[in-house]
This record gives structure tokens, sequence and C-alpha cells, in this order.
């Protein structure tokens, strides 16, 4: 994953986008089986939920009350209004009993076969919660993915659940390493890990949009328990997996949208071949190939619509002003949750005085929280030591405290030198 001077080129088409959400949330103990349709003015305040604030940040999930109404938070926001911010909340109506603003969970009605539900009806499945689409005779909800979509109205569900970190402890997973550490088994203070890297199909800029990915070499059972230890370590260790599309030489081009919705197809494909992950990674930094804001914002906003929590990334150049105008438009657009400039494999790079000012400018551009600093921890040229990584955190959580976190290129070096990134590095993000 080395950087390239030569990352994007300008010519941004920005596209504005605004998605409204139709409000509906969780059944109260005690609702039938009937689909349940919430009008938005009809979310009365939760007792046990905080009254919103302006500039407090607000996790996915969180349930706060306004102007006498309840509001859950579809997406980690810095204090948005949640009537004017409809991408980032949506009324809530699953206040009954409700323990405050993360816990509990939800009574949904078990899924039956051959019910009809009509669109926004929401069930449960095999654990999970899923909401309605569009009408439907009761086709299977993880089988039908046109018509059913999973739901993220309460906790439990679905899956290992979505929705970004506090603080971010991340680290890259090539594929390429023919005996790696399996996923389950990598340091436990690593909280996301990156699948690096699904690549275009017919090589960069993609012929059809479509993208695949390699699994890892098996010669510890990398490979032979790739999808058992993905959802182990997202279920039963709380971590995020998320794929990371490009890497070197590996920019992608979208100039229409049936490319886009080839890419999204793609995606989903792997999604489900791999039972589940939590997000995509843009690493389209590395080839001299202009990024199409507009469909790559449509791109994540889609995908997030489709897999509610899901988290979108990316690791730009950090001095570059085409990189920082894109991550911008993202975030602006609720398409991005957090970017990581890539502080290595470069002349100076890896100076603390380089990082600490370029990290200034970017939490000035995007805000902390939707900052993450990343180094690489190795023996060789412009790159860190753990002697210099630890107190260049310290120095850049010191100027910003809400920072979202920092990664680290790579695992598979980590894990050679004795985890020193996670064990030294990883406790201070954290706590």
């Amino acid at each position: 994953m080395s950087l390239n001077s030569s990352v994007i080129t300008p010519g941004l088409s920005l596209l504005l986008v605004a998605v409204a959400t139709s409000g509906l949330g969780c059944l109260a103990a005690g609702s039938t089986e009937d689909e349940v349709e919430v009008d938005q003015r009809e979310s009365a305040a939760c007792a046990g939920s905080p009254e919103w604030q302006e500039g407090h940040w607000y996790e996915a999930g969180a349930v706060v009350n306004y102007q006498g109404s309840a509001y859950i938070a579809e997406h980690g926001n810095p204090g948005y209004i949640p009537t004017v911010s409809t991408y980032f909340w949506e009324p809530y109506s699953g206040c009954s009993g409700d323990p405050g603003p993360t816990g509990g969970s939800c009574s949904y009605p078990q899924w039956q076969e051959g019910h009809w539900y009509n669109a926004g009806a929401v069930v449960n499945y095999q654990g999970s919660a899923y909401v309605a689409e569009h009408g439907n005779p009761g086709y299977i909800p993880t089988v039908s993915t046109y018509f059913w979509e999973p739901h993220p109205g309460c906790s439990g569900g679905p899956g290992a659940g979505g929705g970004l970190p506090a603080k971010v402890v991340a680290g890259y997973y090539p594929n390429w390493t023919p005996s790696p550490v399996r996923i389950r088994d990598i340091s436990s203070n690593y909280n996301l890990i990156y699948l690096f890297a699904a690549k275009p199909v017919g090589g960069s800029p993609g012929t059809t949009g479509a993208v695949y990915w390699t699994p890892p070499g098996d010669g510890r059972g990398a490979a032979t328990n790739l999808n058992a230890d993905i959802q182990y370590a997202r279920t039963n260790q709380g971590r995020k997996i998320i794929l990371s599309v490009g890497g070197a030489g590996a920019g992608m081009s979208f100039p229409t949208r049936a490319k886009s919705q080839t890419f999204v197809d793609s995606v989903v494909g792997i999604y489900n071949s791999l039972g589940g992950f939590d997000g995509l990674d843009w690493n389209t930094f590395e080839a001299d190939q202009d990024p199409d804001t507009g469909e790559m914002i449509w791109i994540s906003l889609e995908l997030k619509r489709r897999f509610p929590g899901f988290i979108i990334t990316a690791p730009p150049a950090p001095w570059n002003n085409r990189d920082k105008t894109f991550c911008k438009a993202m975030v602006d657009a609720g398409a991005m949750d957090y970017a990581a400039p890539q502080y290595y494999d470069g002349p100076g790079l890896d100076q603390q005085s380089y990082i600490v000012t370029s990290v200034n400018e970017w939490v000035s551009l995007l805000g902390p929280t939707h900052v993450v600093v990343g180094f690489g921890i190795w023996d060789q040229q412009n790159y860190m030591s753990i002697g210099e990584a630890v107190p260049t955190w310290n120095q850049v959580e010191s100027n910003h405290p809400t920072l979202r976190g920092a990664f680290d290129w790579q695992i598979h070096i980590d894990e050679s030198i004795g985890w020193q990134f996670a064990n030294q590095v990883g406790p201070l993000v954290k706590y």
C-alpha cells in the first residue's frame, strides 16, 4: 500500500446527495405480528433517553428526544438536527420499557413462510431483524435480498451489528501472505481489520465495474477457516471487518451509473460469499485516476442503504489536495465515516513534526472524529519504529482528544515484530 504523489487529478464533479429515510422503530412488547407503519410525526419522546444536544457526537443506534419526539441515529454524526438531517436520524417508536439510548432489544414478530409482508414490515429471522424493502409473500430474508434488508433499529440485531467503534485500532490484512495468522487469532487490541485488497476485474480502471477478492494463503488455516473466522471476529470478538478495494496501481473509474451498479452488485456478492462484513475501504489513491466523486458518493450511500451501519473509509495521501477535496465531499455527503491519511512509505512522511502538522490540517478539514492516523511500523526506510510512533500518537491525540483512532500497515509485519503496534499504540488509542 505504498503512496504515489500523482494520486488523483483535478476536476471533481461533486454530487449533492440528500437521502430521506422513513421512520420505523421497534415493536413494543405485546405488539401483534401484523406489519407496523409509523408516521414520522407520531414518534413520542422516550422517557429514558437524553435530549438532543448540538455538537455532541452520537454513535449509530443512539436514541434522543428532540422537540417532543424520539429519534434514532442511523449513522454516527456530530449532533446534526434530527428533523433536518434525515439521512443520519429517523423517528423512533421503540420507547415502551426502553432502558436507554444503547441498551435493550426489540420484540419483532417471527418471519412466517407464506405470510404477506408489506413494505416496511420488520421481522425476526434466525436471530436477526429484517425490514421489507418491497412487499412480498413471505420470501426468505437471507435469500431474497431484493425484498429484505437487515434492520438496525435495536441492539442485538442484525447479525454482528453495525456502526463504527468509538475509537478505531485498525490494521491491514494483505491476502498475498502464504501462511498468515488466522483472523480470529489477530491481537485482540485490533478492533477493525481491513481485508486487503479487492481488485478491479480486467485491471485498472476496471472493465465492467466488478471487483474480485482472493483469499489469503492457507499455511496456518487462514483460508480454510476464513468465513468462520470472519464471523467469529464480528460476533464473538466484536471486531469490524472491512473490505479494502484497490491498492497499488488499482484505481477505478465510474463514468456511468451502470458501472457503479455493477460495482455495488459485485461487493454484495463478495459480502454474501464471506457471510457478511462491515464496510468498504476506498483504497484507490495509488493510480493516476480521477475520482468520479458523484458516483462514488452514490455507491457508498447505496451500500449504506443496503447494509445499515455499513462503514466507508479511505486512506488518502496526506499531502494531496485532490485527495482532500474528495474526502471532504464524501464526508459532507454522509458517504464516508473517516479518512485515514498514510504516514509512511514516502520521504519525510514518517517524521513526527510532519505528521503533527498534517493531522492538524486534516482535522480542520473533516473534524477529529472523521480522521484516523495511518502508521507504518517497520525496520525499513520511511517507516517508523515503535519508539517513534508512541510519542507521535501521544502528541496528535493531545492536540485532538476526539481523533477517531489509528491504523497500522500491516498486520503480518506487526505479528512478526511481536505485535508492537497492537500492544503499545492500541491501548493508547482505546483508553
